[in-house]
């Protein structure tokens, strides 16, 4: 999504707001936009289940939709819980370092309410660039000594279970009503 969504749903995630604030605090963030295209836009939002509208009489106030304001860590924790104790260690380092293009740290792994530690199919990573990589991490905040994980060798059991997980999400956050069959075949023609 856009930097201006971005810097909407940032404001009304934590109050709700009228249009005439809103877009006094998008001035003060270098975005002078025509009030009705903020609120053409505003109702947009609302239309697609984004946000909230109240009619508060002289004004409609918005607030972003309870529900919204999980992050990557809180949706892949949820989805995981369905899995194994004994796979989701695996499963949860294929998926952050799959959607990252990085070693997942420690930390990330207790996010998602994982147990970091080497397994058969998951080992500390010796990569050359974790400095590099935790330093780009702005969203939270790594510690300097935690480790890094990622798969080691063959692991296709795991490659299979993860892929399954990130398809349970995509179909979750994304609607895909007239795209996919109804119903699924249970046995062949």
């Amino acid at each position: 999504m856009s930097q201006f969504y971005s810097i909407i749903t940032e404001m009304l995630a934590h109050q709700q707001m009228s249009i005439s604030r809103i877009a006094r605090e998008l001035k003060k963030s270098g975005y002078d936009q025509h009030r009705l295209i903020l609120t053409g836009y505003l109702r947009a939002l609302y239309d697609t289940g984004l946000l909230e509208e109240m009619d508060i009489p002289p004004s409609k106030v918005y607030t972003l939709k309870a529900g919204l304001k999980k992050d990557i860590y809180g949706i892949v924790k949820e989805h995981l819980e369905d899995i194994d104790a004994s796979e989701r260690l695996e499963v949860g380092v294929y998926i952050l370092t799959s959607l990252f293009h990085r070693p997942c740290f420690k930390y990330e792994l207790e996010l998602l309410g994982i147990e970091a530690q080497k397994t058969r199919n998951v080992k500390e990573s010796r990569d050359s660039r974790l400095k590099e990589h935790r330093a780009a991490v702005t969203r939270i905040r790594i510690p300097q000594d935690d480790p890094a994980f990622e798969l080691s060798g063959d692991a296709s059991n795991v490659l299979a279970r993860g892929n399954e997980v990130l398809i349970e999400i995509i179909n979750q956050l994304i609607d895909l009503d007239g795209l996919k069959a109804k119903y699924q075949q249970t046995k062949l023609a």
